[in-house]
């Protein structure tokens, strides 16, 4: 599988292979390190890698096209909900992947193929881009949790496109400013609440909100790295 002169890496990062001699094989890293690794180890880990590597391609490439004018009658919101704690990503809808239609006063339709920027009253945070993947559908508010005085609502499916896992990490809404809604950060909300917004806007927020992801798998990627430091450490001793 390797080969002389061949680049590859592991969680240390790129190497370079010098020389193969199983079971190990001599290898120069981009920073001049120079070890010895187990083969069978680093095919392993360098299997999980190019996974890993294709995977994040084709996200990016998918965010890509989600990205580009599909059509002209698509339209851009900030959705806006309220929790009980920041803490956790728990209100209404949110696990069954739905969301409440506009309620009459406000004076709003969305519809499939509508983009969603979400944002928590409390935490203050933008935290959540999701797109509407299917068509109204009424159903007991119950069965989202909502807690509505209705036997039937209506609600759209939604594909979530990018989330951070903790709200208080979400982009923060006083370093923001939208040319569609300039007031916004001094705006008293309401949960359920839409907001149009148009396409420069939602793409602001929808690639500050991608940053803030992948630099959280970034972190739990570092964590990652650590246990495999002590991989290689202990493959170098051997």
């Amino acid at each position: 599988m390797f080969e002389v002169n061949g680049v590859y890496a592991n969680r240390r990062g790129r190497y370079t292979v010098l020389a193969v001699n199983p079971p190990k094989m001599k290898v120069r890293y981009d920073d001049g390190t120079v070890a010895d690794l187990k083969i069978d180890l680093q095919e392993r880990i360098w299997e999980n890698i190019a996974v890993e590597f294709q995977a994040q391609e084709a996200s990016r490439q998918a965010r890509a096209a989600r990205r580009r004018p599909a059509s002209n009658e698509n339209s851009y919101f900030i959705k806006v909900i309220s929790v009980l704690t920041t803490d956790e990503m728990a209100f209404p809808g949110w696990t069954e992947q739905v969301v409440l239609e506009p309620q009459p006063h406000q004076d709003v339709k969305v519809k499939f193929g509508d983009r969603l920027i979400f944002y928590a009253i409390e935490s203050r945070t933008f935290f959540a881009v999701a797109t509407i993947t299917g068509e109204l559908k009424k159903a007991n508010p119950k069965k989202y949790f909502y807690n509505l005085d209705m036997k039937k609502a209506g609600f759209f499916a939604i594909d979530i496109d990018a989330s951070v896992d903790d709200l208080n990490k979400g982009a923060e809404v006083e370093f923001i400013e939208l040319e569609t809604q300039p007031k916004f950060k001094n705006l008293r909300l309401e949960a359920e609440t839409y907001l149009e917004i148009n396409e420069d806007d939602f793409e602001l927020l929808a690639e500050l909100l991608t940053e803030v992801v992948e630099d959280d798998d970034d972190e739990d990627d570092d964590i990652d790295e650590v246990v495999d430091e002590d991989t290689f450490i202990e493959d170098s001793i051997d």
